[in-house]
């Protein structure tokens, strides 16, 4: 029992136990601290928030990699870092001069068909690598392409001209039904109880809509779902 409690204590010679124990509790650290971060995208992190993450994980591992760092301290100097971040977060939000700081602007590499060197320069932009993300952004011919903004997530958004835009059933007034996301039926096997209630149908009309797709089993099914539009789809497990 002492062996595992010396992972608190200042050491020059940490036991494999304390190092173990120190790994755990590292761990369900970082874990903890992640899950209570203010939830955003991946992509909309910023150099903020990368900062206080690259500091949160060298300030959780140290104490593991060296038995003469005092593991209270660490914990101590995660949990203020923590406050910190959470605290200038917040107050971002509700004040944007502040979150000006935090945050870079967008800013604009294409204007009316025109790219803007200068700027291109300044975000280290070159022409090889924004034809590229263009390209990913389904718009490879620029003579199409109206203003292209870097936003401050890194990615860019692509605003094509007015008569390169494609058409939508708005435009040739085509009814369309109504949004909404699809059900799932079946999950591996597993029939979806909840789903089929609140679309009021029974596994009886599920195994009906299987049994026409030549499909006896329910077990055998890998993912059955059914569209908002009424449109039934199904996939069967490999083996």
């Amino acid at each position: 029992m002492n062996q595992l409690l010396d992972f608190f204590k200042l050491t020059e010679e940490l036991s494999t136990a304390g190092f173990a124990v120190r790994a755990v509790v590292s761990v369900i650290l970082i874990y903890f601290m992640s899950r209570f971060l203010m939830k955003r995208a991946a992509g909309q992190f910023t150099a903020f928030d990368f900062t206080f993450l690259w500091m949160l994980g060298a300030l959780a591992v140290a104490p593991v990699l060296d038995g003469k760092i005092l593991f209270t301290t660490t914990i101590l100097a995660t949990a203020t870092l923590y406050f910190w971040h959470f605290a200038l977060s917040w107050f971002s939000v509700r004040n944007h001069a502040f979150a000006a700081l935090l945050t870079r602007k967008p800013t604009v590499l294409i204007e009316k068909g025109k790219i803007n060197d200068v700027n291109m320069r300044r975000s280290f932009f070159s022409a090889d690598v924004l034809l590229s993300e263009m390209r990913l952004s389904d718009a490879p011919d620029l003579t199409e392409v109206d203003q292209v903004i870097l936003e401050t997530s890194g990615h860019l958004s692509v605003i094509k001209k007015s008569g390169h835009i494609p058409p939508t059933p708005v435009d040739f007034q085509i009814p369309i039904p109504s949004g909404g996301l699809p059900r799932v039926l079946v999950n591996n096997g597993k029939v979806m109880y909840n789903n089929l209630k609140s679309l009021n149908y029974k596994e009886e009309w599920l195994q009906e809509q299987l049994n026409k797709q030549g499909i006896i089993n329910i077990e055998d099914v890998y993912l059955a779902m059914i569209s908002p539009n009424g449109e039934f789809y199904y996939s069967v497990k490999n083996s």
